[in-house]
């Protein structure tokens, strides 16, 4: 825990692009006890982030925006805790971060009804390729594109979760039918969201949508391969909310330029942000969004109060919500 002193303690707010950290609740009273330093943009140079981490007791971190390793720890002498917001952690070195005595944080879980949410945008963005004739109608008079049906299809689930079973409900409201798979499926729980268990290569050779909702591990690396490209249907979509790496990146290229796809939705990306003259920008039946399945103003002003109320409880000697609780003992 971090020692009380005389001086004020120092608190730095990363990566709040969308604005939303002085909405918190919380922000008012954690600005009454610290100099809070909120940055809006993202810092590109490890000279700016070691400028910033200079003399700081806590670290906000927004998901995972920032990589925080062992070269971001050292450039953080004073940092005592970790502040996280979601239960995230691929970007953090939490072993180092244990070595170095700093507590790491996190917050609740959402209902991911936000990602269910922008999962069905995807969808119809392109299936009905609103986002092209969206583009059209500013240079013409009246874009003459069709769209197809979402009614009728079959939507193939990888991962029935928490999120991927509300997919799943949500597509029985289009009478779509609903494939299902998963590591630890049952046919008993996949009809209770609706949807019929089926192994994957069942799956990827008669579904119309694919929509990826598994977590990114050793066993989902690249999951979504040229093999599984060739596979699918012609003409198939493929969202994916999820992980980027989730999908080969080369594969998905491949299936686009050789239209074996004939659309697709993507919230994330191998390397985010995703790169100004990256492939994927090139292809007009691609509908590219920024990280934003759990970025709504709702949620992460939920975040921010959390993982607010996780720093002020840190100050005070009654941490909680630790996920290397150890780093107190001794």
């Amino acid at each position: 825990m971090a020692e009380k002193t005389s001086e004020r303690y120092r608190v730095a707010v990363l990566d709040d692009y969308e604005g939303m950290a002085d909405r918190a609740a919380a922000y008012q009273t954690l600005k009454s006890r610290a100099d809070v330093k909120i940055h809006r943009e993202r810092l590109e140079s490890d000279a700016d982030l070691g400028r910033a981490l200079q003399g700081v007791q806590a670290v906000l971190l927004v998901r995972e925006r920032t990589r925080f390793g062992e070269k971001q720890l050292a450039a953080a002498t004073a940092l005592k805790l970790i502040s996280q917001t979601g239960r995230t952690t691929v970007h953090l070195d939490v072993a180092g971060a244990t070595r170095r005595k700093v507590a790491i944080s996190v917050t609740p879980a959402d209902t991911g009804a936000s990602t269910v949410e922008l999962t069905t945008a995807l969808i119809f963005a392109v299936l009905r390729r609103i986002p092209e004739v969206d583009r059209r109608m500013r240079t013409e008079r009246w874009p003459a594109i069709a769209g197809r049906l979402f009614e009728g299809k079959t939507l193939g689930i990888v991962g029935l979760g928490r999120i991927g079973s509300q997919v799943a409900r949500m597509a029985k409201l289009f009478n779509a039918r609903v494939l299902a798979t998963g590591r630890t499926l049952t046919p008993e729980r996949a009809r209770e969201a609706g949807a019929e268990a089926a192994p994957l290569e069942r799956l990827l050779k008669e579904s119309d949508i694919i929509s990826i909702h598994v977590p990114l591990n050793d066993q989902t690396r690249g999951l979504i391969g040229a093999k599984e490209f060739a596979l699918m249907k012609p003409g198939a979509i493929l969202i994916n909310t999820a992980r980027g790496p989730i999908v080969s990146e080369a594969a998905l290229i491949e299936a686009l330029e050789n239209e074996k796809l004939s659309g697709a939705g993507f919230d994330v990306y191998d390397e985010e942000p995703l790169g100004m003259n990256h492939p994927l920008r090139t292809f007009e039946n691609v509908v590219l969004l920024s990280h934003r399945g759990y970025a709504t103003e709702e949620i992460l002003v939920e975040r921010y109060q959390h993982a607010m109320e996780n720093i002020l409880n840190f100050f005070d000697g009654k941490p909680v919500k630790l996920i290397n609780p150890e780093v107190l003992k001794g």
